[in-house]
């Protein structure tokens, strides 16, 4: 016999980008959009937890308030990863919220990617997203409540750009596994999406050797809006998705791209 309807109460605005109470961990979250992302979340009330080998920033938010802590975290490594986990419920006491940041932009032709190469990205890339998310699940089942995991996909996983092929290849199957962790988890009432940034204004992509890419593929002139994202703009995609807004949201991609998609190149 199925389970009787039950509805869920109806919540007012104030309460849905209110994460007090919530612990959330972001892989790479010392710089760039993973910085961003732990400082909307943080804003939000959210216990952060950043598990990264750039520390950079993380002293901000500490001396703003927020209970934000750092965790040393090297993603290729399994152990660093569980260690995350670990960590938040040493020091928070639960899990809610794992958002799978990192991850590296290397651009190679395809006559110079070797095993090495394609090895070396993918583990951050695609295998640490795999294994933050089963981390994630395990205590999120434990707990019994709602949990929301989001990872960092791409444009690229939507799109090839000239010398992209390892890169575009991982943030593929970054969406493919979304789609199949949502499907797995929504029995555990655990929420799965990603986003997919376009061209963000982050350190790294105002790199000349980047600069000189996005000008081979024109890319300023194939985004609607003309510009490219703030990191804070694709944190605040990342905030909807794990907040109640999203509350009956998962395995979708929320493309934030300022329109790129739209050009077809």
């Amino acid at each position: 016999m199925s389970t009787p309807y039950q509805p869920l109460p109806y919540r007012p605005f104030t309460e849905l980008l209110d994460l007090r109470g919530k612990t959330a961990v972001v892989t790479g979250g010392g710089s760039g959009i993973g910085f961003a992302i732990s400082q909307r979340l943080a804003e939000a009330g959210a216990n952060v937890l950043i598990g990264s080998l750039a520390p950079e920033r993380c002293h901000e938010l500490i001396e703003a308030g927020f209970a934000v802590s750092f965790l040393a975290t090297d993603v290729c490594r399994p152990a660093d990863i569980q260690g995350l986990a670990d960590t938040a419920i040493e020091r928070y006491g639960r899990l809610d919220i794992w958002i799978n940041n990192a991850g590296v932009y290397p651009l190679k032709a395809v006559d110079d990617i070797d095993p090495g190469f394609w090895d070396e990205l993918h583990a951050i890339n695609t295998r640490a997203v795999f294994l933050g998310a089963q981390a994630a699940q395990r205590q999120m089942r434990k707990q019994a409540s709602a949990g929301a995991i989001v990872n960092l996909s791409s444009i690229c996983g939507h799109r090839p750009m000239a010398n992209h092929c390892t890169y575009d290849a991982s943030k593929g199957a970054v969406l493919a596994m979304t789609r199949s962790l949502a499907k797995d988890l929504s029995a555990f009432n655990i929420r799965v999406n990603s986003v997919s940034p376009g061209l963000t204004a982050t350190p790294g992509n105002l790199e000349p050797e980047l600069l000189a890419q996005h000008r081979q593929n024109n890319v300023l002139n194939n985004i609607a809006l003309g510009r490219p994202a703030e990191p804070f703009e694709i944190a605040n995609a990342v905030l909807f998705l794990v907040s109640p807004l999203a509350s009956y949201v998962t395995g979708i991609d929320l493309l934030v791209d300022g329109g790129w998609l739209l050009h077809g190149s």
